[in-house]
């Protein structure tokens, strides 16, 4: 989808009012296709390359804006509890219903920019795929506030958010002027995406990323737009950047 909006957290309650979940996120197969593979191939290397190896099955797991529960499935079966936080009400409804037979699973209403406060403390690790790219920066560095309080020392999270290009940030406010949003996506992207859109993503940097989480007390392990054998596999469709990050343990 793209819309031409800018994302707030006003404008992602597009998810739970309007749009159709054709195959509860299934269908978002776009990136896959971008790094020529296969859906279910692509799905399956982000679990194995950043799930199954930081989940024990006693760990307790925080999923930032579920939807439909995609990446929830997976989550559910590695962790040992498992609390999914969305913005939209009709969401977090889909969710419930999706994981009744799930005891492990909790479903929390939130507000778009913050955590339970009953989370302070208990993650081992935490997980967002689809969500913060449609986020402006301030959103997201109060999420990253958040996780900095809901993380255990030593927990980890692991955050799909956008990679424009960092000098060209200031310039975001040419995506409220009609044609001139088209400009401002190939200086921040790197690339003519006439017809593509830019996915409605956030005016958000890797560097303002990495900048925002030292100043929320989280130490960045790594920042990487591909992964697999040789980097087969990637995220690269909007430029977009899956980043590590780390509560210190002291």
């Amino acid at each position: 989808m793209d819309n031409g909006g800018v994302p707030s957290v006003r404008w992602n309650r597009y998810w739970g009012r309007s749009y159709d979940w054709s195959a509860d996120g299934d269908e978002w197969s776009g990136q896959a296709a971008y790094s020529g593979q296969p859906y279910e191939e692509w799905k399956a290397s982000l679990v194995d390359a950043f799930l199954r190896p930081a989940i024990e099955p006693s760990a307790t797991v925080l999923e930032i804006g579920p939807g439909h529960g995609r990446w929830s499935v997976e989550l559910a079966a590695l962790a040992g509890r498992l609390h999914l936080v969305d913005l939209n009400p009709e969401c977090v409804a889909f969710c419930r219903e999706r994981f009744a037979a799930e005891e492990k699973v909790v479903c929390h209403q939130g507000d778009g920019s913050s955590l339970p406060e009953e989370l302070a403390g208990a993650i081992d690790f935490a997980w967002s795929y689809d969500c913060c790219v449609h986020m402006e920066l301030d959103t997201l560095e109060a999420y990253l506030r958040g996780l900095a309080s809901a993380l255990r020392p030593g927990g980890r999270a692991v955050l799909h958010h956008p990679g424009r290009r960092n000098r060209w940030l200031g310039l975001g406010f040419l995506r409220h002027l009609g044609p001139l949003r088209s400009v401002y996506q190939w200086l921040s992207m790197g690339r003519d995406t006439a017809g593509g859109g830019d996915g409605d993503r956030g005016n958000i940097s890797g560097e303002a990323v990495r900048a925002a989480a030292t100043r929320a007390g989280l130490r960045v392990v790594a920042q990487v737009d591909r992964w697999g054998p040789s980097g087969t596999y990637d995220c690269r469709r909007f430029r977009d950047l899956i980043t590590t990050l780390e509560r210190p343990s002291a």
